[in-house]
């Protein structure tokens, strides 16, 4: 996969309950269920280098998905190619999923009008499921040695 470029889904397992702080954004509570977050490789790396990061635990947080990875696990990313821009649309038709919700507001949307990037849900959606939500073929990888095998 190198350095293919689209947009993603990464799916976080909360690590335990309670407060989060987000940088300056505000706090997030951690409370049951996943979180998916979504976003757009459209620079260098690609897919591959955006899933590498968000898989790793930043030293120097910078993005609100660093400042939350320290307390979740990342189960995977499932993920799109091309040079679409679709995290905004994909963002909006998640949020339509019974029994999802938007545990802080703006959240990865501090550059768009979308309520926010990360969305709670009560269980792991399927993959032919998320396809058929949000109209793309979605392949999923596991976040198996943080992704340094993300090839194919």
């Amino acid at each position: 996969m190198s350095n293919d470029r689209g947009t993603y889904l990464v799916r976080l397992i909360p690590e335990h309950s309670g407060p989060v702080r987000i940088g300056r954004l505000g706090t997030l509570t951690l409370a049951g269920g996943e979180l998916l977050y979504v976003g757009s490789a459209l620079g260098p790396g690609g897919l591959a280098a955006r899933c590498r990061h968000h898989g790793r635990v930043s030293a120097r947080p910078h993005w609100h998905l660093d400042y939350l990875r320290p307390h979740c696990r990342v189960g995977g990313c499932w993920v799109a190619r091309g040079l679409e821009r679709r995290e905004h649309v994909w963002a909006r038709a998640l949020g339509t999923m019974p029994g999802t919700s938007w545990p802080l507001a703006r959240f990865g949307a501090s550059d768009c009008d979308c309520p926010a990037h990360l969305i709670r849900l009560e269980q792991t959606p399927e993959t032919a499921a998320l396809s058929g939500l949000l109209g793309v073929p979605l392949v999923w990888r596991a976040a198996r040695d943080q992704f340094e095998e993300f090839d194919a």
